[in-house]
């Protein structure tokens, strides 16, 4: 959950940067690089670093999910 992929990287459980980053890989409408740079001008730079990894890990995680599914598709 998305829950669960921010909570080793911020203090309080909150689902918001990993959905933006899972949002930014499933859609490619926002980049990663957006994402992050509007996180560390929101938050202080703990905050911040934080929130961006989490974000990142969704990202790639979603990124991971997409290629298995594609060549799932096409072996199929």
């Amino acid at each position: 959950s998305a829950t669960g992929q921010s909570e080793p990287y911020i203090i309080r459980p909150l689902p918001n940067a990993s959905l933006l980053g899972g949002f930014a890989a499933l859609t490619g409408r926002v980049s990663l690089e957006s994402v992050a740079a509007a996180i560390r001008e929101k938050f202080p730079p703990k905050v911040a670093a934080g929130n961006v990894a989490a974000a990142t890990e969704a990202y790639e995680f979603v990124q991971r999910e997409m290629k298995k599914e594609t060549a799932g598709a096409e072996a199929g």
